[in-house]
């Protein structure tokens, strides 16, 4: 039984309604039919793509085949279609960019490693540290001939030295003498992961819960000066942090890299105006996101923390909203 004439006046979505209904209708008078049906549609769509997929190959084989054989030819055609295709080109290769970033991650590090290992280098390395030993030492008598640089170097060994014991009562590793490189991150995040993720047996939860007792009894003594300064220290600390983020942003896209990122952001700007979606509000706080979003991003991966100020800037996903953008 087929459907009224819909009326010209009648919504998409009303129209898309009555097509279900009807096809609804449909398998419901014939379910036999309306499955076999649906098979031969998805065997059609089948022997389609497989069809697409080897004409594709073709394609690329005959391509390959004539640009082997004609290559004067197929580089002039290259150069010719980047020189009609600026824009295209440049996207391109800022996908390509993208999207091999960690093959790329993946080569310098294998590089470094090899670097590392390569007697030679650490001959020279170990050559340099001899030709300057007298130079650091002056450097180190003269830090440590400080009272107040004295008693901070003390405070802060006494502290490590504590926190080593702790670990060491815990059970946990012990903290590593040199700068991780990402490999060696990597296994510590999926050794953390099973240590935390593990059974715990009654040692140690005895041990965790005299550690939580330790912890909850030192907060308690804490004086109410302490607690007011710190809290003072802590309110002037993130009411400083925009401008602090704002600075180390600004740094950064004072760099190279902050000029391809500016680059970037008035092509698309550009592009989004072609495309009709109209061109950004503001090119420099669209900037400003973009640059925030990668050193949050490298925050994260332990790539871009070089300074404590740094650190302290970006301790947060969230640190690009406290400049407003």
């Amino acid at each position: 039984m087929e459907d009224p004439q819909e009326p010209h006046d009648s919504s998409e979505a009303e129209r898309k309604l009555r097509r279900q209904q009807s096809r609804d209708r449909y398998r419901r008078a014939d379910p036999e039919r309306a499955r076999s049906q649906h098979l031969e549609s998805q065997r059609r769509s089948r022997e389609r793509l497989r069809a697409q997929a080897a004409r594709r190959d073709r394609d690329r084989g005959r391509v390959r085949a004539w640009t082997e054989a004609n290559p004067d030819r197929a580089h002039a055609r290259r150069e010719a279609w980047n020189e009609q295709n600026p824009d295209r080109l440049r996207e391109l290769k800022r996908n390509y960019y993208h999207r091999h970033q960690q093959d790329r991650q993946h080569a310098h590090r294998d590089q470094n490693q090899r670097r590392r290992r390569d007697p030679e280098q650490r001959a020279k390395e170990q050559q340099y540290r001899n030709e300057h030993r007298d130079d650091r030492n002056a450097k180190q008598k003269a830090r440590r001939s400080d009272p107040e640089a004295r008693e901070k170097y003390n405070r802060e060994q006494n502290e490590r030295r504590r926190r080593e014991r702790r670990h060491r009562k815990l059970g946990l590793p012990p903290r590593p003498m040199h700068r991780s490189t990402i490999n060696e991150r990597a296994q510590n995040t999926a050794a953390a992961a099973a240590f935390f993720t593990r059974r715990r047996g009654t040692p140690e939860l005895r041990l965790l819960r005299d550690e939580r007792a330790e912890v909850h009894a030192e907060a308690l003594t804490v004086s109410e000066e302490r607690r007011r300064a710190e809290l003072a220290a802590q309110i002037q600390a993130d009411t400083r942090r925009p401008a602090r983020i704002r600075a180390l942003l600004d740094k950064y896209l004072a760099t190279p890299a902050g000029a391809r990122i500016r680059e970037e952001v008035r092509m698309d700007s550009i592009a989004r105006q072609r495309r009709g979606a109209g061109a950004y509000p503001d090119l420099e706080k669209e900037a400003l996101r973009r640059a925030a979003a990668i050193l949050i991003a490298r925050r994260a991966a332990g790539q871009s923390a070089r300074s404590p100020v740094e650190r302290q800037a970006l301790g947060s996903p969230s640190a690009g909203r406290a400049v407003g953008f």
